[in-house]
């Protein structure tokens, strides 16, 4: 009988130090949280390490943006959270609702409408961490016109965010948090007389448990509907889209510190299919036409010997046409390209926006980078009302904040690779060829 060399290779392996082990560690990439619940299955000391809240940190701090995990989808009055990587999140809070619908996610929040019926006025909100399964239920803001049956809003959409200030965001699940709920009445057009359709918004205070009093926006800004897709944010202010009833495109700004509704219009010729984006940390917009031409729109400056100095103006800027980035099928080439986009929404903080077409056509979710003009499919199937979801996981063990799906896949996993079974520590062997090929990633 042959002796096992690997394992006599694996016992001369000197001790690696917990500053050494540490710095592996956190080399670890975090767009794939399977390999941190793997890596904390070798041994105790490597458990020990990863479910230490300091180690979290730095983990944050070191790689700085948080990866995409998934997304969430909203079909058909339902919403699903739809994984990107090995990360599977906790139960969405359904319960007695028969309809859901995510309004936004932010800082590893999602804020959910639920309700039992398709009123606008009807159901509550639900603040959902996938991560931690944390739920906090919210009443409706008491707007006037939720008091009034006669006047019932015709759209609201809202934004949840962190409330710590001076927060990097990197870690902030289980603290404070502000949802900004902006809202619309009735055009008088649509039978509430005298009714004028300035937009409305109140704040929501996780701290004090109370909505802000209404704020209004100016009454020259009368229009029709506040869309419910996902709203910037950018610096102290939330950027939401309005939509008049002849088409016209406004965005509806919100100042997180003044508690003031503002209105920005945006070029006269931009279609119905905009979203509000950060271009170079200012108020950008893209844009993509009927034709499937995508535009990107920023702000700049006039210079002060110009006709119009100090004025702000739009200059568009050409992205690129849908054809020549996606890889059509070549014998669906003919029919995909007269299909248009379902659905786009955006990543804060990062140069890449989400895509999905129509959903009977099966092309799946792409990511677009707006600078590198690179497309990454993401998903199989299409989509609709996608809102991207980004955050750290680290495996908290020691508060048994485990995903069922990634640790029956680890333990599988090492009862391949090491012939442990649930309970025993996986093998020396497997230890030392798991570090061995981390230590790689220190070296580079």
């Amino acid at each position: 009988m042959q002796p096992d060399r690997s394992c006599d290779m694996a016992a001369a392996l000197p001790a690696l130090t917990e500053e050494l082990v540490e710095e592996i560690l956190l080399r670890i990439p975090p767009d794939e949280p399977s390999l941190l619940i793997r890596a904390a299955l070798v041994c105790k000391d490597w458990r020990r390490i990863l479910s230490d809240g300091g180690f979290r940190r730095r983990y944050c701090r070191f790689h700085r943006s948080p990866p995409l995990l998934g997304y969430i989808n909203n079909q058909y009055f339902r919403t699903a959270f739809v994984p990107t990587t090995s990360f599977s999140p906790t139960q969405l809070p359904a319960g007695i609702y028969s309809y859901l619908a995510a309004l936004d996610c932010r800082h590893g929040r999602v804020l959910i409408r639920a309700t039992k019926s398709c009123s606008p006025s009807a159901g509550l909100l639900i603040v959902w961490d996938p991560i931690t399964g944390d739920q906090q239920h919210l009443s409706l803001p008491a707007h006037p016109h939720l008091n009034n049956s006669n006047q019932l809003l015709c759209s609201f959409t809202g934004a949840v965010l962190c409330a710590v200030d001076g927060c990097d965001h990197l870690d902030c699940h289980g603290g404070p948090f502000l949802v900004v709920f902006v809202g619309t009445p009735p055009h008088p057009a649509d039978g509430a007389a005298g009714v004028v359709t300035h937009a409305r918004a109140a704040v929501y205070s996780s701290e004090t448990g109370a909505w802000s009093d209404d704020r209004t926006s100016s009454s020259d800004d009368s229009y029709h509907y506040v869309k419910a897709t996902k709203p910037l944010l950018l610096g102290d202010a939330l950027y939401f889209t309005l939509v008049s009833s002849n088409g016209v495109i406004r965005i509806l700004k919100y100042d997180l510190g003044g508690h003031g509704l503002s209105v920005v219009d945006t070029p006269p010729q931009v279609c119905r299919k905009v979203v509000p984006t950060d271009v170079d940390g200012g108020l950008g917009l893209v844009e993509f036409t009927y034709k499937n031409f995508i535009y990107m729109w920023s702000r700049s400056s006039l210079q002060a010997d110009d006709a119009d100095g100090g004025i702000e103006r739009w200059v568009r800027h050409n992205v690129g046409h849908l054809e020549t980035l996606i890889p059509w099928p070549p014998h669906h080439r003919s029919v995909y390209r007269h299909h248009r986009y379902d659905s786009i929404h955006f990543a804060e903080g990062t140069d890449f926006i989400f895509l999905s077409f129509d959903n009977y056509i099966d092309t799946g979710v792409f990511t677009l980078d707006l600078k590198s003009r690179q497309l990454t499919r993401v998903a199989e199937r299409p989509g609709c009302g996608i809102l991207p979801y980004m955050s750290f996981y680290t495996p908290d063990l020691a508060k048994g904040k485990l995903c069922h799906r990634d640790k029956d896949a680890m333990v599988h996993h090492s009862i391949n690779h090491s012939g442990s079974a649930e309970g025993r520590p996986p093998s020396r062997e497997f230890d030392s060829q798991f570090a061995q090929k981390k230590l790689s990633l220190v070296a580079r």
